[in-house]
């Protein structure tokens, strides 16, 4: 009989899932837990809060030392609980929950006072044994194939995830940044990108995954079709072959683009639509690894241009131009547009 899972409450007293968190499973649980998540993106929210609970506890505590103490505090609470608890239902879980937590941190003021440094603290498995962590520096771009034939291009700026060996029926990889990705067709897995407010769901095609920022996502899709998610409120939505899907914190919602109106840069290919300095300063050190900056900042500043393959001098020429500006470097990777 296969356990539910209804709350974080569910995650962080099972023993399998938090082996997982802390990247010393067995690979039977680590295929469990990639497709469990992968099929279940409506229970995401529940994923990330127990990642985050466990990580107050894990960087205080032992697993072996917090599985005592959660084990004695949960059973004083039993006994101690009034008679109305189980009709309190969620409620009493979350108190137990909390009540978990405060051990965390009593446990860390011990540990601190002690001097024993914490390790840095990641939402992410961390595993080097089974997950692999691929970084892309500003001004490069970086090709990653996977074992099926897959292939994954990252803009400059950009950091994949992806698990050493995946499952036979999905494949799970977790995106900070942009990445173009060519997924092989194989039928009966699927294939699953997270990024910190979105999940594309695909059976083997191409799209563009671009992140300005944890709260904001757009997926390009140039063949085949995937299924985009928002992590925050479950709306999903299916995109066609030349259809963008936007995700922010509290939407979703699909519009159109021309093949001549999308960054390629892949192949070389940068497009501005009426961007934000913001967002052209971000595309310009991902892709040429340069800081630009504006002397005299205008929230109303908007560009639209395409690049294939410039040179760094001939694309801020053009900005330049449009926008009636110069440019003046002022370090080896700084230019100042006035």
């Amino acid at each position: 009989m296969k356990k539910i899972y209804n709350d974080s409450v569910d995650l962080i007293t099972d023993e399998s899932f938090v082996s997982y968190h802390n990247g010393n499973a067995k690979r039977a649980e680590i295929h469990f837990w990639t497709i469990w998540i992968a099929e279940n993106p409506d229970k995401l929210h529940l994923v990330t809060e127990a990642r985050t609970m466990l990580n107050a506890i894990n960087v205080h505590i032992s697993e072996a030392e917090f599985q005592v103490e959660k084990d004695k505090l949960l059973a004083k609470l039993e006994s101690k609980a009034p008679a109305k608890a189980h009709r309190l239902g969620g409620k009493w879980r979350w108190i137990a929950a909390a009540s978990i937590l405060l051990i965390a941190i009593f446990s860390f003021h011990q540990i601190f006072l002690k001097g024993t440094t914490p390790p840095t603290l990641t939402l992410q498995p961390t595993s080097t044994e089974e997950w692999l962590h691929v970084s892309a520096q500003n001004g490069r771009i970086m090709k990653v194939n996977l074992s099926d034939g897959s292939q994954i291009t990252l803009m400059g700026g950009s950091t994949l995830h992806y698990p050493k060996h995946f499952g036979k029926d999905t494949m799970c990889v977790l995106l900070n940044g942009d990445a173009h990705f060519n997924i092989s067709k194989n039928a009966g897995r699927t294939f699953a990108v997270e990024t910190d407010n979105a999940i594309v769901t695909v059976l083997g095609t191409q799209f563009l995954v671009e992140q300005a920022d944890s709260k904001n996502t757009r997926v390009s899709l140039f063949s085949g079709k995937i299924r985009l998610t928002n992590r925050n409120n479950k709306r999903q939505m299916l995109l066609s072959p030349g259809q963008q899907g936007y995700v922010t914190n509290t939407t979703i919602h699909l519009d159109k683009f021309a093949p001549t109106q999308i960054n390629n840069f892949p192949e070389g290919i940068l497009h501005f639509q009426n961007a934000s300095f913001a967002e052209v300063a971000r595309k310009m050190k991902q892709y040429y690894g340069i800081n630009l900056s504006l002397r005299k900042p205008n929230a109303r500043w908007r560009y639209t241009g395409h690049f294939e393959k410039l040179p760094v001098e001939a694309a801020l020429a053009a900005i330049c131009f449009s926008k009636k500006l110069s440019s003046k470097k002022i370090a080896t990777d700084t230019y100042v547009l006035y």
